[in-house]
This record gives structure tokens, C-alpha cells and sequence, in this order.
């Protein structure tokens, strides 16, 4: 999706894209730069799965080894957006509720601020970005993360001993760049459900950092299916995770070679 200079008529315009990039999904893993639809062997979501779902890039949880992390209720999403109303704004809520109309697996809703979140998204405009983090992560945690990585946008998790989420904060830079605001909305969505990582040499994931995630690929689809089947739970080991999956390993809604 191209940058668009001003933003009036911008969300009526991403909304036509977006129709047209959904009417045009398969059943399979979707290129976002290319609008290719490719299908992939149950190596390839094994792989994917493993990278993913456990460890991060970004954030360190204090485990010995590497576990699961999921929540173990219903998701209430909180978005917040300065100014609200805005382009960003509603192009974020879109994504979101596709997201979640797409993984009901999730028991996920958009909630108002009269109930405490699980996931907190922040929409800010870019000069105010690094300003939110420091304040909501502190100056320790947010100052050398943004120095190491100059965030286009971040997740970070709070993470019960046990390995389910307590909650997650977005952070989106409210950009002019409305593929921009797509491509966090459901990057960043994948993080705070619990795929932390990256993983740059799969091309399926909108966890490539080099390609621009516009839908939500059936690549992650299928992944997140797998981490909110009933039979894995929170804090599972890599160990604990090879032996459930021939029962795991093939979501039934998604079509694999």
C-alpha cells in the first residue's frame, strides 16, 4: 500500500485496497509486496512455530529456558488514540476487528474504558512516540530499547510466572503512512497474543521484518490456531511442545501440501 500525502478520503481509500486484497485470499500464505498466494508444508509451519512462539528478539522474561506464552482467558482489547477519531485511529480499529472476527480461537473483543484491558494499544503521533515509552516503560527498560532498536512500533509483555500474559502494550505511531498503521496493527497483534519473536527468512509470516504485513496471512493464522489449542498451555517447554505435535501440528481450517 503506497504512502498517501494527505489524509483526506485516506480510510475510505485503504478500506477499497483492503477489500480488494481480502476478495483475492486463498486458503494459504500471502505475499504482502506481491499479492501472491503461496501454500506451505507442515515443515514449514513446524518451523515457523518453533521460531516464533518461543524466545523473543526484544524482550527477556527471566525463564531459564524458553516457554509458551498465551493468555488463558477472554482478550479484552483497549484502543486509545491521540487525537482520536483520526484516520490512524479508525484504520487501526478495522484491522483489529478483522483480526479478531478472523481468530475467534482468541476470545477476543474490543472493550471502552470502563473495563480493564489485556491488550492496551496506544496511537500517538510520531513526535510523542519515544516520549509515551519512556513514560509507560520507565527510563531503564525504554531508554537502551529504543536506543538498540528505534522502534517503528514495539509490543511489550507482562508475564506471569507461569507463562500466561497479564497484559500487553501497543505502541503505534499514528503516521501518515496508512500501510504503515496496517502492517503494526497486526504485527504488533501477533506479539501481544503471544508469537514474540521474529523471523526474517520466512516469507508466509507478517513476522518477517522485511515485508509489510496487509491481512492476516493464513500462515499466522494457522500459527496462533496452534498456540490456542486447548492441549498447549502456558509455560509448555520446546520439549513439552515436540511431543504434542502430531495432535497440534495441523489446524483443520487450514489447507497445507
Amino acid at each position: 500500500m503506497r504512502q498517501l500525502v494527505t489524509l483526506r478520503g485516506a480510510f475510505s481509500i485503504a478500506v477499497g485496497l483492503w477489500v480488494l486484497l481480502i476478495s483475492g485470499m486463498e486458503v494459504g500464505a500471502q505475499e504482502a509486496a506481491g499479492r501472491t498466494t503461496e501454500v506451505f508444508r507442515e515443515s514449514d509451519l513446524r518451523r515457523g512455530f518453533f521460531r516464533l512462539a518461543f524466545g523473543s528478539d526484544m524482550q527477556t522474561f527471566n525463564e531459564a529456558a524458553p516457554r509458551l506464552h498465551k493468555f488463558d482467558r477472554p482478550v479484552a482489547v483497549f484502543v486509545t488514540a491521540d487525537p482520536p477519531g483520526s484516520p490512524a485511529d479508525k484504520i487501526y480499529r478495522w484491522a483489529i476487528d478483522d483480526f479478531i472476527r478472523q481468530m475467534p480461537e482468541l476470545k477476543a473483543r474490543v472493550i471502552d474504558e470502563t473495563s480493564p484491558p489485556d491488550v492496551l494499544v496506544r496511537i500517538v503521533p510520531p513526535a510523542k512516540f519515544k516520549e509515551v515509552l519512556v513514560a509507560s516503560l520507565g527510563e531503564a527498560l525504554a531508554r537502551p530499547f529504543i536506543r538498540l532498536t528505534n522502534p517503528r512500533c514495539t509490543t511489550r509483555l507482562r508475564i506471569r510466572d507461569d507463562g500466561v500474559i497479564l497484559r500487553a502494550d501497543i505502541f503505534i505511531p499514528a503516521s501518515q503512512d496508512l500501510g504503515a498503521i496496517i502492517d503494526c496493527a497486526y504485527h504488533e497483534s501477533l506479539h501481544a497474543f503471544g508469537l514474540m519473536n521474529h523471523a526474517d527468512d520466512l516469507r508466509w509470516t507478517s513476522l518477517n521484518q522485511t515485508r509489510r504485513a496487509s491481512s492476516l496471512s493464513a500462515y499466522d493464522k494457522a500459527l496462533l490456531q496452534i498456540l490456542y489449542d486447548p492441549q498447549l498451555r502456558a509455560g509448555m517447554t520446546v520439549d513439552d511442545v515436540e511431543r504434542l505435535w502430531p495432535r497440534v501440528g495441523r489446524p483443520p481450517t487450514i489447507r497445507m501440501e
